[in-house]
């Protein structure tokens, strides 16, 4: 039986009814219930929106990978045929690096006629001594929001909001690079994730200056900015996340875990970047650029008008090499912090300097100092600059520092900044652990650019991140600074305002693809016809019987195109396993290959020679390979052989190869720090390492690895070179830097090479470890 409803505004004993108005009305409580579950569901919905487009677009990437097929790059000799032949080119592009090597590529791809000349190696100045990490800017990103909140902005709020879109803009492109690296070349990189240890919850000096900031840890601020750091990728990395002290400890024992309130991890891209380097040069080669290492400019052409129309070439590879000439409609300069040095050539000797050149030390240690997992940065040194201490290559690589300097190809490391960075990394590790200056297993000293425009009108003008300057007469650009990350945006930055600026090159010239173009080592080959795949380390070493950790070596740095560096392997060395479980094929370096793990194969020696244009015998240990990078004194002593298979590849004769072993030695030295401080104006003889490793394992008549006075004295007796008690005791004294009584092979190597005061005990050791051997007498 239906009933009819009572008024809404009949009143019965006991109960109150509410009106309409009253029931449309929803409590306080349910209004902020309501509220969070919009919130809730609007930052669900997003997060998922970006998650399915980023899962799309992975898969769309994977499609565009396995669609482009490998083809042969053409060898160095080629290319310099067609560099001298007469041709005439729309670009020359002067530099090699990161830079110069992706103009050519961009030009290239957009249907230009790119040559493209490097004085040195591929990536032998700045662009193989970075921190190897692709990052999207969280610096600059925090750096603008301090800026734009700060009390300054009040004054001049346009000024400051100007100021902080210019950052935004630029941290958005270096969010976009970062994910094309990432997502497009999946062989060179990968992501690293970074703790951000918080040991106090108010931290004094705050961050940046900025007071605020102070709060962070308390407050979650910057687990907050992380997450807004992940919504501006597009959640294309992994998401960041906090660890708790006991969870810190576990996963990354080696921090001082007791210390830590927690800590904040969000993720970065890391690669190789020497190798980075080689194939963005060889895609261009792949895809038509004619392109060479050691092809130094001489001089700029120029015609009648001033403008420059070419270059004059000397190939630096052979001591026989005559100049030759290279025509081009537009000349492009990338010489990072060398830029000035190339301007001298179109604009003279007086040209005013527009680069400051930013210098920064990296040191390498064990891998016993970071999870292969995990890395860790500080953001706030005791110079207020950031410090990363991160997993590379199976080693633990630290740095950067920043210190202003000249622009130099070989700069010495300075020796206070190893110690600054050793005195450093010790800030937030476990007090049980002390890191010594000989656990440096190798350290670097690389220049950044930082540039002006010195054609711009209104010089306060200049980029924040990188500068394309024209010349208003000759017609030359230049394109420098920016970072690792951005290569390719500043590619085609370059190319893109030279092709406005030139109306043939503007019909000619197609649109940008780069974005869209994988570099060499992803697509198909006969090996892989399916192109790059995540198991693809798994398949070689299968097909090969390759021990595993060489796969995934070869897969890492070669992609696809592995298997043509076992091809290169000469079969009668490789050998059957101890375990039997895969063959044995031959490596660099052998006397660590069980206990340090370098995967570096003598192979890839023969493939770089014949296929990625080493000329030289650093060519191949400290960019083909990146041995000298992390280990110094491993890198100069299979230099021997790495001379000996060069030969036999470029045919040179013993002069030449004894020529070239020598000059490799001096570079080495320079080049590359180890576990011994170089002493302040010592006199480096730079000695054969082989032949001094030869003399310390004789003197070593205890085989322990390790020299003493005793151990020393017993030698002497045995092999015939008496010692007096005082030139042991200075000997000793002077090789033993550490003063713990033991010497071990690095410190004898810095010894016999420094010591001014020891050379007639050198002999003695010299002389009675080469007893009945070739060397009869000193003077022999």
């Amino acid at each position: 039986m239906l009933r009819r409803a009572l008024p809404s505004t009949k009143r019965l004993v006991g109960r109150t009814f509410s009106t309409v108005e009253q029931v449309a009305r929803p409590s306080k409580w349910k209004r902020r219930l309501l509220i969070a579950t919009g919130v809730a569901g609007a930052g669900g919905a997003t997060v998922f929106g970006f998650s399915y487009s980023s899962e799309k677009k992975r898969q769309e990437v994977e499609k565009k990978i396995r669609s482009v097929e490998e083809k042969a790059v053409p060898t160095r000799a080629q290319q310099l045929k067609r560099l001298a032949s007469g041709e005439e080119f729309d670009v020359l592009v002067v530099g090699g690096g990161a830079t110069g090597a992706g103009v050519a590529l961009e030009a290239q791809l957009r249907g230009l006629n790119v040559a493209c000349v490097e004085q040195e190696d591929f990536a032998s100045g700045t662009s193989s001594k970075s921190t190897k990490l692709l990052w999207a800017g969280s610096r600059y990103l925090v750096k603008g929001l301090v800026k734009l909140f700060s009390p300054s902005s009040i004054t001049s709020p346009a000024t400051a909001w100007n100021d902080f879109m210019g950052t935004w803009h630029m941290v958005l492109g270096c969010f976009r690079e970062r994910t094309y690296m990432l997502t497009m070349n999946p062989h060179i990189t990968n992501w690293v994730p970074i703790a951000v240890p918080l040991d106090k919850w108010i931290i004094w000096p705050p961050p940046f200056d900025y007071p605020p900031a102070a709060l962070g840890p308390c407050t979650g601020l910057f687990v907050i900015f992380f997450k807004f750091y992940d919504l501006l990728g597009k959640y294309v990395a992994p998401s960041s996340f906090v660890m708790s002290s006991e969870r810190a400890r576990a996963d990354f024992p080696q921090m001082d875990g007791k210390r830590m309130k927690y800590v904040s991890v969000f993720y970065e891209g890391e690669h190789n970047d020497a190798r980075t380097n080689l194939c963005i040069a060889f895609t261009a080669a792949m895809y038509g650029a004619a392109i060479s290492n050691y092809a130094k400019v001489e001089r700029i052409l120029f015609d009648e008008k001033g403008v420059a129309q070419g270059a004059e070439v000397l190939d630096k590879a052979d001591p026989n090499a005559k100049p030759f000439q290279i025509k081009a409609k537009k000349i492009i300069y990338c010489g990072g912090p060398f830029t000035d040095g190339l301007r001298q050539l179109s604009e003279g000797q007086d040209v005013k300097p527009m680069v400051n050149a930013s210098g920064g030390t990296h040191i390498v240690l064990p891998p016993y100092y970071c999870p292969r997992h995990i890395g860790m940065v500080d953001m706030m040194t005791s110079r207020g600059s950031f410090l990363f201490f991160l997993p590379w290559e199976g080693y633990t690589l630290v740095g950067t520092t920043d210190v202003k300097t000249k622009p130099d190809l070989h700069h010495q490391v300075p020796e206070d900044e190893i110690q600054y960075l050793i005195n450093e990394c010790e800030k937030y590790l476990s007090p049980s652990l002390r890191v010594r200056r000989r656990d440096v297993m190798s350290a670097w000293y690389g220049i950044r650019p930082l540039c002006g425009d010195p054609n711009a009108k209104d010089q306060s003008s200049a980029s924040r991140d990188h500068v394309v300057s024209h010349h208003p007469s000759n017609g030359i650009t230049f394109v420098s600074g920016g970072k690792w990350t951005t290569w390719r945006e500043m590619a085609e930055d370059g190319v893109e305002q030279v092709i406005q600026r030139h109306p043939e090159l503007k019909k000619k010239a197609g649109p940008s693809i780069s974005l869209e173009t994988p570099l060499l080592g992803t697509g198909k080959t006969d090996l892989f016809p399916e192109g790059y795949h995540e198991n693809l380390a798994v398949n070689l070493s299968q097909k090969y019987d390759l021990a595993f950790d060489v796969a995934q070596h070869l897969v890492r740095n070669y992609g696809t195109r592995a298997g043509q560096v076992l091809d290169m392997v000469d079969q009668d060395t490789v050998k059957g396993s101890r375990s039997g479980l895969y063959k044995h094929y031959r490596r660099l370096y052998e006397g660590a290959a069980a206990t340090t793990g370098y995967p570096y194969l003598e192979a890839e020696v023969r493939y770089a020679v014949n296929h990625e244009y080493a000329v030289s015998p650093a060519d191949v240990l400290a960019r083909r390979t990146r041995l000298a990078f992390l280990n110094s004194t491993a890198a100069r002593l299979c230099l021997p052989r790495v001379v000996e298979i060069m030969a036999e590849c470029l045919g040179w004769s013993p002069e030449r190869a004894l020529l070239e072993h020598e000059q490799a030695e001096q570079l080495l030295a320079r080049d590359f720090a180890g576990p011994v401080p170089n002493k302040e104006g010592a006199l480096l003889r730079s000695a054969c390492t082989a032949d001094v490793k030869d003399v310390f394992d004789h003197i070593d008549v205890e085989q322990k690895g390790t020299l003493t006075k005793s151990g020393i004295a017993k030698a002497a007796a045995e092999l015939g070179f008496p010692l007096s008690q005082a030139e042991l005791q200075k000997a000793v004294s002077e090789m033993d830097t550490d003063k713990n009584g033991e010497v071990h092979f690095p410190e004898f190597l810095a010894w016999w090479n420094s010591s001014e005061k020891s050379q007639d005990v050198q002999k003695k050791f010299f002389m009675g470890t080469r007893r009945g051997s070739r060397w009869k007498t000193l003077e022999e």
